[in-house]
């Protein structure tokens, strides 16, 4: 490698590394795409919220990411030993198949609680408990309209209020519209209570009742996102809404968000595995050792081949100077003729070999070629073929004629 290559070589390394620096540092716009992760400080994230959530609950906070069904193994693994623990889901979109929603269920009857909030239910668990979402639209009609469009200008919050005792003391959360008007519809009165509703006195908090334990269903769960939990007039939700749920351990889902814990790769179980992941690995070094060591050798130099050469071309060439040279004409104008002739009967496919009024119909007919100018290098063809006596000026006229019509089968 010479001096000019190390050189442009290093200057390459150097600019590729400061635009990884700049973009490394380089400040981005905050991502609005919710998604009620622990894993994000984003502003519809819950990061924050999660590290929160350890001063509401003394006992412990666990991340759990496997389904429903497994979280026997996680609460057996608790510090506290707390028999009974509270579930918290909080994501856009809630739906459990039959095999979690009874395993859900059936810990709920022995006296565990659950803390769901989406924004749509879906499935079974609708079904199951027995209550229905729905959406707030606005008006349709022009004065409505135009009322409500005042109505957002002077507040453009969407107001929260608790309705059972002593949190209906407290004053109304206030959170920006958008993503809050999702409320409950039916569900069963005998069994459930609103704990929270809206300025329009929907309920968008409500408690079921299920054997020993409860269930918390919230259809707001932005209220619970990082975002809110910095603003001073919409925290205390959050805060109440979590102090409802008994002083217990805490569960909190990440697998119905983010997945089951672990490498999600097709290589996960060789990975799981000490031996294969050694080997693996192993197999991966030497992969890179080989490729930098044959990378230091040179490529030997790839050798210039010449073209084979066209012999039939060159004998055809000297041919044609021979009997350019000994000027007979006429012979080379009979020979121009007969292999013209050949040409377009093989290309053309034609069955006859003559060149009478019938063949020039036909060549008419599938080359597009007038019949005039079929005729016309007829006749020269036939006219050079019984002439002895041919001129050079004869014989490039033929052969010109004879290209023209070559040119366009």
């Amino acid at each position: 490698m010479s001096r000019a290559e190390k050189t442009i070589l290093a200057g390459t390394f150097a600019l590729v590394l400061l635009i990884l620096v700049l973009d490394a540092i380089a400040p981005r716009e905050p991502n609005w795409n919710p998604s009620f992760t622990r894993y994000k400080t984003d502003p519809y994230a819950c990061g924050l919220t999660y590290d929160r959530l350890s001063d509401l609950f003394p006992q412990g906070v666990t991340t759990v990411r496997q389904p429903i069904y497994g979280t026997a193994q996680v609460r057996s693994s608790l510090d506290s030993g707390a028999s009974r623990v509270n579930h918290i889901f909080i994501d856009g979109n809630f739906s459990l198949d039959d095999l979690d929603l009874r395993h859900l269920l059936m810990m709920v009857e022995a006296g565990d609680d659950a803390f769901i909030a989406a924004e749509n239910f879906y499935g079974l668990i609708e079904d199951t408990l027995n209550f229905r979402t729905g959406y707030y639209w606005a008006p349709p009609d022009t004065t409505s309209m135009v009322q409500d469009a005042k109505a957002f200008i002077r507040n453009d919050t969407d107001a929260i209020q608790f309705t059972i005792f002593p949190l209906r003391e407290l004053p109304a959360s206030h959170f920006a519209r958008g993503g809050f008007d999702e409320h409950f519809r039916n569900f069963t009165l005998d069994s459930s209570q609103v704990l929270a509703e809206n300025q329009r006195h929907e309920p968008v908090l409500i408690r079921i009742h299920f054997g020993k334990g409860f269930l918390y269903l919230c259809t707001i769960p932005r209220a619970f996102t990082n975002y809110y939990l910095l603003k001073d007039n919409a925290r205390p939700f959050m805060e109440s809404a979590f102090r409802l749920l008994p002083d217990r351990p805490v569960l909190w889902d990440e697998y119905y968000k983010v997945g089951r814990e672990g490498s999600q790769t097709p290589l996960r179980f060789i990975l799981e595995q000490p031996a294969l992941k050694g080997a693996y690995w192993t197999a991966i070094l030497l992969l890179l050792l080989t490729v930098l060591v044959y990378a230091r050798r040179r490529q030997r130099a790839i050798p210039v081949v010449e073209p084979p050469r066209n012999s039939s071309r060159e004998f055809a060439d000297t041919i044609g100077r021979l009997y350019y040279f000994r000027g007979d004409h006429a012979d080379i104008a009979r020979k121009l003729s007969i292999q013209f002739k050949e040409e377009v009967r093989r290309k053309l496919r034609l069955h006859r070999a003559a060149w009478d009024a019938e063949a020039v119909k036909e060549i008419a007919l599938r080359t597009g070629i007038s019949k005039e100018e079929l005729n016309h290098a007829g006749r020269l063809m036939d006219y050079y073929a019984g002439n002895e006596h041919v001129s050079e000026q004869q014989l490039l006229t033929l052969n010109k004629t004879l290209s023209s019509l070559r040119g366009r089968l």
